[in-house]
């Protein structure tokens, strides 16, 4: 893959970044893409191995409940397909007086980008709950539900599924200083 001559600066990955793969597998993937990129922020999904330290090997940065802050927001993530948002974690976003990028695995419930066959939704009700608590929430980056490909907006947050890399979706999303969100969904196998 040839290297963009202005690339993004951070890249956001939303979890299922092997597809059951092993920690080589995981290094391997994480470690292409700093290459190619910025700062790499990386929560896992249903689709990784369980997270153990000692066997990742890569620069780039795990925000599952590590808020990381930035210029003007702080990211911090929720892995898995079902975020574990207790009152630890709901603790730490208190703290958090800037504005908040969420990258979450599962997207929040009943969105446009939680939609399953037959019209259901099966996304994260706690995503949603934060969402709704946490006013200084602007921008949700999610996955996990592979047939929703959307960038929407929901009382002033923005929230983006891109869909899944295996079928070559990703999204670029633009974020200015006053919080505003643009972004397109692409994917690789698209002609240029």
């Amino acid at each position: 893959m040839k290297k963009s001559p202005n690339p993004p600066e951070i890249c956001l990955i939303a979890g299922d970044i092997t597809n059951f793969g092993s920690y080589e597998d995981l290094n391997y993937v994480l470690n292409r893409i700093t290459q190619d990129f910025g700062d790499t922020f990386f929560i896992l999904g249903n689709c990784d191995p369980y997270f153990d330290l000692e066997n990742i090997s890569t620069s780039a940065i795990f925000v599952e409940s590590n808020p990381w802050k930035l210029d003007f927001f702080t990211i911090i993530g929720f892995g898995d397909h079902i975020p574990n948002i207790n009152s630890k974690l709901l603790k730490k976003m208190k703290k958090i007086d800037e504005k908040i990028c969420l990258l979450t695995h599962a997207p929040p419930y009943g969105t446009r980008a939680d939609i399953v066959s037959f019209d259901r939704h099966a996304g994260s009700r706690k995503v949603k709950i934060a969402m709704e608590k946490f006013q200084n929430i602007f921008l949700i980056v999610s996955g996990h539900i592979h047939d929703s490909p959307t960038i929407s907006v929901i009382d002033n947050c923005t929230i983006v599924n891109p869909g899944p890399i295996t079928r070559g979706n990703y999204a670029v999303i633009t974020i200015r200083e006053d919080f505003s969100v643009e972004g397109q969904i692409h994917n690789i196998h698209e002609r240029r």
